[in-house]
């Protein structure tokens, strides 16, 4: 039995999001959460697609983003997920597998829908018990969006949409 093909809509964004293998809280040590931003930022230059949102949690992966080059949202995944792999191996002196296979994706139609799935991003960590408030999570997009007491993550740049 065959996969799924996605549906890609030119000039569009798209909510994404992978988990870890079997679960595994590999983001609850901060410096796996730094690298990941760092290969996030990294091939937003490469592949040339735009970063609306992130939100990272323990064991998976928020984003949103439009491709806006060559490159199509599951060629990014891809890139982003195996170039992480490998650079956190390394770095650990291990072998093997951080995501599990493939990720799920949605496409935004409009604005409404996009905030709609940034506000649900930025509250995850809130949700999940990690803090009291979004702007205390350092790992996600909020703190770019809204004016805090907390700086915005200073390792990625966000391309906040015109709405």
């Amino acid at each position: 039995m065959g996969t799924i093909k996605r549906y890609y809509e030119t000039n569009a964004a798209y909510f994404l999001t992978t988990n870890t293998e079997n679960n595994l809280p590999v983001f609850s040590d901060p410096r796996n959460c730094k690298i990941l931003l760092v290969t996030l930022e990294y091939f937003k230059l490469v592949l040339d697609y735009r970063l609306y949102g992130f939100c990272i949690m323990p064991n998976h992966l928020h984003l949103v983003v439009h491709p806006v080059g060559i490159y199509n949202f599951s060629y990014i995944m891809k890139m982003i997920k195996g170039s992480f792999t490998r650079k956190l191996n390394k770095a650990n002196g291990k072998t093997g597998k951080i995501w599990q296979k493939g990720f799920y994706d949605e496409w935004i139609r409009d604005e409404l829908h996009l905030l709609r799935v940034l506000e649900y991003m930025h509250n995850n960590p809130l949700k999940a018990g990690l803090v009291t408030t979004p702007e205390e999570y350092p790992f996600s997009s909020y703190n770019h969006y809204f004016q805090t007491a907390y700086q915005p993550n200073q390792i990625i740049e966000i391309d906040k949409p015109m709405l």
